[in-house]
């Protein structure tokens, strides 16, 4: 892969154009997708685990959390296609990293079987969270991105949104071995700070968000309305 880069970064015209990584909006977005909806993913992997083997939760009960998860975030992604314009990507950004961390703080909380509603409103902010940042991502991503590049800004984004989702299994996962091999840790304080330690994450995009230049994007998304 190193040497893929390395030889695609030397050629005048390789195969796919990496360097448009560099774009600020595309690599924002493209981080903002690894450290929101791939955390997500590795988080509600371990979150199946904790809810059915140590709380002993029915698997039908907490399958059918993806329901609240569902309509948050349609609500989300609506959201986004009403405000985009006119608020920009930095605040929904923002707003939609710190609500993820909330949602799955809330894991951390739920210390039993019986405590569904709890469960279901963590679900409910995470699927808030998360989807007005993968939607506001989706919109701001090709924003400072050529016509005659696109093709290649969109090969790099789907590539991308798969490693997502392998990069948040392997980073939760790895989090949890590590804690649940902890010397005098008990397997439900290894979940919970599982849980913590990836809702404090969401610190690192909303840094992230600081940095883009939210007023020439509504400016720049002003001037191209017809």
């Amino acid at each position: 892969m190193g040497g893929y880069v390395r030889a695609s970064l030397r050629k005048a015209q390789p195969l796919l154009n990496l360097r448009l990584i560099q774009q600020p909006m595309l690599q924002t977005a493209m981080l903002i997708y690894q450290l929101i909806p791939g955390i997500f993913t590795g988080v509600s992997l371990v979150a199946m685990l904790y809810l059915q083997d140590l709380l002993g939760m029915h698997a039908t009960v907490v399958g059918a959390m993806m329901l609240p998860w569902a309509i948050a975030a349609f609500v989300a992604i609506s959201l986004t296609g009403k405000t985009f314009n006119r608020l920009g990507p930095r605040p929904l950004f923002i707003i939609g990293c710190l609500v993820q961390g909330c949602g799955i703080g809330l894991l951390a909380l739920i210390g039993s079987a019986d405590e569904m509603l709890l469960a279901a409103s963590a679900y409910a902010l995470m699927g808030f969270g998360g989807s007005l940042c993968s939607s506001t991502a989706q919109s701001s991503a090709f924003i400072q991105v050529n016509d005659a590049e696109l093709a290649d800004a969109s090969a790099l984004w789907n590539i991308n949104r798969q490693l997502s989702f392998c990069f948040g299994v392997t980073l939760i996962s790895l989090l949890l071995n590590v804690l649940l091999n902890l010397s005098g840790m008990l397997p439900a304080q290894a979940y919970r700070l599982c849980f913590m330690l990836a809702a404090a994450s969401a610190a690192i995009p909303v840094l992230l968000c600081l940095r883009i230049a939210n007023r020439s994007v509504i400016l720049t998304l002003n001037q191209e309305k017809p």
